[in-house]
């Protein structure tokens, strides 16, 4: 039971998955050449993160977690400890020319708050837009 992990410059590594969290978590890290005291994330091909960033120190299978011979792209968590916000980075270097579906997921993945926030202001602009609108066609019809 392997899983493929893409990182760097277009490497890939294939990790066992019969182990506990706590050491193919370890392992990834080491194998990817990051601090062991990164926080690290797994995404798969369709967007989906896999939640790895509570189990750091999970004692559970890998396999619990994650799908034989699926293909992961190896993320860093990089939180803000003053708004409790997480930020995601991909740790593949060519990640937008690799994965263009998945670039804009992960940039809202990364900021909510701003999506949300545009949303809303999309929402507000055009019901003001209709309000001006049938403001306009009221007054046309009184002259």
């Amino acid at each position: 039971m392997f899983v493929t992990v893409l990182f760097g410059d277009n490497k890939m590594e294939m990790l066992n998955l019969n182990c506990k969290l706590l050491s193919f978590i370890s392992h990834l890290k080491e194998r990817c050449g990051l601090d062991e005291e990164e926080c690290v994330e797994l995404m798969d091909s369709s967007g989906r993160l896999m939640s790895l960033e509570g189990r750091q120190q999970s004692m559970a299978l890998a396999s619990s977690v994650l799908e034989e011979r699926r293909h992961y792209i190896l993320l860093r968590v990089h939180r803000d400890e003053g708004h409790g916000d997480q930020k995601y980075a991909p740790h593949l270097s060519n990640f937008n020319q690799s994965h263009p579906e998945l670039t804009d997921l992960l940039r809202k993945l990364s900021d909510p708050d701003k999506n949300q926030a545009a949303k809303i202001r999309g929402r507000r602009q055009r019901s003001k837009h209709s309000r001006s609108k049938k403001y306009l066609e009221n007054n046309k019809t009184k002259k």
